[in-house]
């Protein structure tokens, strides 16, 4: 029966006797072993080989092993292909980094002794296996990025179209019965319209964001008072919630739509799970610890769930006003503040409701 052949070696030497010598440490029923006697032949069959390492002699006439490495490395179909210097030079530090340099990734020193060939090139040949499987997964990871994006878009148009609906047909209602509107009316009219155009922009920075947003890529100085005002515009809370802001005019370093969604997710629960007949809500910057607290007068979280809470999926049940979360909002809470290099966390020591701490920020 014959075996399938895992890897493809290719050794290079000038000289035959050493080659048929390495090539029978080195043979096992799953690998291929190409030999040749020059760099100009060992160049040509990397243009039709797939090889997982190679073992090329220093010394050689025309093209040496260095000036083979170096040509190697300098095309992307064989760059990253593992090379083992196999020399009879003395392994004096020159020559030794003249090789790393070049970007050889071991030596092999002449008499070889076989089982430390052996265990070399087991080794060696085990990081090129990972080496290809981290590609697969990562080419697995690009497919699902874009389906991941394809749905997004799909999401946003889906969204975007009843709000589109929304605002027309309250453009419709006034232009045909503007006479008939009271001034009251007409306020809210143009609340509905404004907030409708406000959830269409945060859809549009949201899928900019997943699109182009990766790390810690796109921050920019944003002004906190600005960012949060902007947020607390968007929520429009009523007379019985009281938001106060409390040193907020600094600049940081942050993706301006993470900071934003954070921001929301944030105050929305504070609002969404609060039992008081006025929800009271306290932002506030401190310079010193350059950090953000955001507190409220609500239940507070149970404790041993502090950590839970930042769980996908993972709820707390229903608010107090009746409904209840997806469970999402604090995972995406945390992963955005992953993305930009800071911390979110939830401070047990406050006892009069919720306190959630954005920390090490870098100011600007």
């Amino acid at each position: 029966m014959n075996t399938a052949k895992k890897h493809t070696l290719l050794l290079i030497d000038d000289k035959s006797a050493n080659l048929i010598a390495l090539k029978s440490m080195l043979e096992k029923p799953d690998r291929e072993i190409i030999t040749c006697n020059s760099g100009n032949e060992g160049l040509q069959i990397l243009l039709r080989e797939k090889i997982s390492l190679i073992l090329v002699d220093v010394q050689m006439p025309e093209m040496d092993g260095y000036e083979f490495v170096e040509i190697t490395k300098q095309h992307p179909n064989t760059a990253s292909i593992p090379t083992i210097f196999v020399t009879a030079i003395s392994d004096e530090a020159k020559y030794v980094n003249k090789a790393y340099d070049l970007g050889a990734i071991d030596f092999l020193f002449k008499p070889l002794i076989t089982e430390i060939t052996r265990k070399k090139v087991d080794s060696f040949l085990k990081i090129w296996d990972y080496d290809q499987e981290l590609k697969k997964l990562n080419e697995k990871l690009v497919a699902k990025n874009g389906e991941l994006e394809q749905f997004a878009n799909i999401i946003a148009h889906d969204l975007k179209t009843p709000l589109n609906n929304i605002k027309s047909l309250v453009e419709f209602i006034e232009e045909e019965h503007l006479l008939d509107l009271k001034e009251e009316a007409t306020d809210l009219f143009d609340m509905v319209k404004s907030s409708a155009m406000s959830m269409s922009k945060l859809i549009d920075d949201l899928l900019h964001y997943s699109k182009n947003v990766e790390n810690n890529q796109g921050k920019e100085a944003i002004n906190i008072l600005s960012e949060i005002n902007a947020v607390v515009k968007l929520i429009n809370p009523n007379g019985n919630i009281k938001i106060t802001k409390e040193n907020l005019n600094h600049n940081i370093s942050f993706q301006s739509v993470a900071f934003k969604q954070i921001i929301q997710n944030l105050l929305s629960n504070a609002i969404k799970y609060n039992d008081k007949e006025i929800t009271e809500i306290t932002i506030s910057y401190n310079e010193e610890l350059q950090q953000i607290a955001i507190k409220d007068n609500g239940p507070g979280i149970p404790d041993n769930q502090e950590e839970k809470i930042f769980q996908m999926f993972y709820t707390l049940g229903k608010s107090s006003r009746g409904d209840s979360g997806t469970g999402m909002g604090l995972n995406l809470v945390r992963k955005l503040a992953e993305r930009n290099e800071v911390k979110v966390h939830y401070n047990t020591q406050y006892k009069s409701g919720s306190e959630f701490i954005i920390s090490e920020l870098q100011t600007t």
